[in-house]
């Protein structure tokens, strides 16, 4: 054999090594992983953030030894997610994961090149976070809940409850393009339908909550039903503390609700729509898919939760036909 085929012979091996190498140095990068909240260090560690970190864990992504987070929170004030996320932005991480689409128009606002990745945001095409749902096209995708749209089989499922109840109180965030806002539409809808009466309580800020529901005890409601937002969410706690001051069965838009002293729930399940994120987020962090390439999905799983104690303590005997359609009983 030549001195020259020998060479080419060599140099062949070593280009052959170096396309095998190449990946699994990027395999062995540690990510970082943006992860910016419209609530709570305290309420978050327990609850979305925590699904998501566990569902990566369970896909191989280890805190500490392949992947960190930056996880930033407004503390329930709205106004200062523009600047968090242009902040977190900053720090260049290699992908950024969200909630709801508040928080994703926010982190969209300062970037178009870094992966971001929402879990529970609504109305993502009219709102121009994606062009559309089978093929996003640009640096976004995630899921798209379903949760505004079920105001009004949530209102029907409290008057199936409550089945002499005329008055129901309805707490809104009132911005004018938010979910919030829409699903109280479909709550007056539906109201006209079944003959009950309405009365919105407007809630901006945390602060509001105690004077939005002495307003509502004020006209005499019989029943809370909370609209889809981050904060009302977020707030739910000290929501739930107060109706039950007052012995005011709540409907809430989420399972957490009901698991905490809420009458009932009607909702996608959220843990599966944080976990499915997680997914793409995998794909995304491992360089398989990028998110223009990775089609915006939706919930096809919906529960309704009821809370036997809360029901036992509020003196309300649950017909049977909603016992057979809850998914669980919280006893």
């Amino acid at each position: 054999m030549n001195i020259r085929r020998k060479l080419l012979i060599a140099l062949g091996a070593l280009s052959v090594g170096l396309a095998h190498a190449q990946p699994e140095k990027r395999a062995g990068k540690t990510m970082r992983v943006g992860m910016l909240s419209s609530g709570t260090r305290a309420v978050d560690e327990v609850g979305d953030r925590k699904t998501f970190v566990d569902a990566l864990r369970e896909l191989g992504w280890v805190e500490g030894r392949n992947i960190l987070y930056d996880a930033v929170y407004a503390d329930d004030d709205a106004s200062r997610l523009p600047a968090l996320a242009a902040a977190l932005v900053a720090r260049a991480p290699d992908l950024i994961w969200v909630g709801p689409a508040e928080v994703a128009l926010a982190v969209f606002a300062s970037t178009r090149t870094i992966p971001l990745v929402f879990s529970t945001a609504t109305n993502v095409v009219e709102r121009g976070l994606v062009k559309s749902l089978a093929r996003p096209g640009g640096n976004v995708t995630g899921i798209q809940t379903i949760g505004w749209e079920l105001g009004g089989k949530r209102l029907q499922l409290l008057k199936q409850a409550l089945p002499k109840i005329a008055r129901a109180g309805v707490l809104v965030y009132p911005s004018p393009d938010s979910a919030s806002q829409q699903e109280s539409k479909e709550i007056e809808k539906a109201a006209a339908i079944l003959g009950l009466t309405v009365i919105p309580a407007m809630v901006k800020v945390a602060g509001e909550i105690d004077s939005a529901i002495a307003s509502l005890v004020k006209n005499r409601v019989e029943a809370i039903l909370i609209t889809v937002s981050p904060l009302l969410r977020n707030q739910r706690k000290r929501i739930l503390e107060l109706a039950a001051s007052q012995r005011l069965p709540v409907v809430g838009t989420r399972s957490e609700f009901t698991v905490e002293g809420a009458l009932l729930s009607y909702s996608a399940l959220l843990s599966d729509q944080i976990r499915r994120s997680a997914q793409m987020v995998d794909l995304i962090l491992k360089g398989a898919k990028k998110p223009a390439d990775i089609p915006v999905e939706q919930p096809t799983k919906f529960e309704l939760v009821v809370n036997l104690k809360t029901a036992k303590t509020l003196g309300i005997t649950i017909p049977g036909e909603i016992l057979l359609q809850a998914a669980r009983l919280i006893e």
